[in-house]
């Protein structure tokens, strides 16, 4: 049974020596899935887009159970915990809601860099290892690379512990950025791929009337420039500047299919907790499939998007870059510049850009 191995052949793909490995490690946990028996589980590591997260999808396909964005997963495991509090078994019963009579759990994109989620995680796969649930996880971060700061990354010892004891840590490498390699220049894709990055002035912007408080969850609010349909548009820095988390960042992606983020600020400018809002923002949308419109400032992002945007998002030297800046930048290197046709285009109800005439 080589349903990895299948699906990759089905799609023409030539997979790497390190994806071969990781599909012979994930399809050799179905056989004793299929059985009914104990398949401990695999955490898949590795530099951004060299495949990770199309493996865990391809072995989801095989295996079903429930598949979960560490956004995703955290949030639910948290608001269940939350509403058993006081219960000694609040964390079972917590997983029990979560996962029904489930034995596979997968989630994408494990990145720990906060010390409460860190134990909830701890406790959380204490209760999964427990019960024989077979867990698929992808990270950027080798297992002894979570929760990375000095002084708190003893935290995640018992974690790290869990993970290596339990689960076949596969590290998934390669030169290749395979996201790099993919372009559909002006076809029209769906999701994530049919979002735009261009120049600031040539996307036609909301009147100000059009302005907005979106709810957050919480009784608060956030300012948009525009909120209709299922598309929502921002600056900027009236979103990633606000005091907003990933979890509202998530809240926000389960009402508005669509962003629009207007007029990016260079990262040499912006705080700390701006540029990783940012990179948030870009982790939810992308996971989710959904589209993101992105304008820069400067002419030059009309013929140069891809090379303007990664000096955009350049850190200074001596300043602390946020964590998981290379995904979100690999994963903006997808999203293609302005249309060819036309240098003016606008957001629609019946697609995300449609291309207006003169200009």
């Amino acid at each position: 049974m080589h349903p990895i191995l299948d699906a990759a052949a089905d799609a023409g793909m030539t997979l790497s020596p390190a994806q071969r490995t990781a599909a012979g490690h994930l399809e050799g946990l179905l056989e004793p899935l299929r059985r009914g028996d104990t398949a401990g589980g695999v955490y898949l590591w590795g530099p951004v887009g060299r495949g990770k997260t199309w493996l865990l999808d391809r072995f989801h396909a095989a295996a079903g159970g429930p598949r979960f964005h560490f956004h995703e997963f955290y949030r639910a495991l948290h608001a269940e915990v939350w509403a058993r509090t006081g219960r000694k078994d609040a964390m079972a019963r917590a997983v029990d809601a979560l996962l029904g009579d489930a034995r596979t759990l997968c989630f994408d994109e494990l990145h720990l860099h906060d010390s409460g989620d860190t134990m909830l995680l701890t406790r959380a796969l204490r209760t999964l290892r427990a019960r024989g649930v077979t867990v698929v996880a992808t990270s950027n971060y080798p297992p002894h690379g979570l929760l990375p700061s000095p002084l708190f990354h003893h935290l995640a010892e018992p974690l790290i512990e869990l993970i290596e004891g339990s689960l076949t840590v596969v590290e998934v490498a390669g030169t290749t950025d395979f996201r790099t390699l993919v372009t559909d220049g002006d076809r029209a894709v769906p999701g994530w791929r049919s979002g735009r990055v261009v120049p600031a002035g040539t996307l036609e912007a909301p009147d100000p009337g059009d302005a907005v408080e979106v709810p957050l969850p919480g009784g608060r609010t956030v300012p948009a420039l525009r909120a209709e349909g299922d598309t929502v548009w921002f600056d900027f820095l009236g979103l990633c500047a606000a005091p907003v988390s990933a979890l509202d960042l998530l809240f926000l992606a389960e009402r508005y299919q669509r962003f629009v983020l207007l007029d990016l600020v260079p990262f040499a400018r912006c705080r700390p907790e701006t540029q990783a809002r940012f990179v948030s923002l870009v982790d939810v949308l992308y996971d989710r499939d959904q589209a993101l419109v992105l304008t820069l400032p400067g002419s030059s992002a009309s013929r140069r998007p891809g090379r303007l945007l990664a000096a955009l998002l350049t850190v200074p030297a001596g300043r602390p870059a946020p964590p998981d800046l290379g995904r979100a930048v690999s994963r903006l290197r997808q999203v293609p510049g302005p249309p060819s046709e036309s240098s003016m285009f606008s957001i629609s109800e019946t697609g995300l850009v449609d291309r207006l005439s003169g200009g």
